[in-house]
């Protein structure tokens, strides 16, 4: 059985064409009019707009970005600790601190 695929998409815009000496050209392209013509309030442009609860969520995150990484405060109040000697370590609470990191 034979196919003849000559005829087979004549309706499908024409592609690049390979000649014999190996070179290949493109059909120029065809001006096909837009049924609706476009007027300037039909703009293409995207255009995106956040949920308030997004907008939260960016003011939340640049309200964090600007807090200090470590509260200095605490850090100075066991350090004096430390060095009056008055820093207790609670054992039990550091032994659970490391059991619970391994799980």
């Amino acid at each position: 059985m034979s196919i003849d695929i000559n005829q087979i998409s004549s309706n499908r815009p024409e592609g690049p064409k390979r000649h014999d000496n190996g070179n290949i050209t493109t059909p120029p392209v065809q001006n096909i009019e837009n049924k609706q013509a476009k007027t300037p309030s039909q703009d293409n442009r995207d255009s995106v707009s956040l949920s308030s609860t997004a907008q939260n969520l960016a003011k939340i995150e640049t309200e964090l970005k600007s807090l200090p990484d470590v509260n200095q405060s605490k850090v100075d109040a066991i350090k004096a600790k430390i060095d009056n000697g008055d820093y207790q370590v609670n054992s039990q609470n550091l032994a659970q601190k490391l059991l619970d990191i391994e799980v």
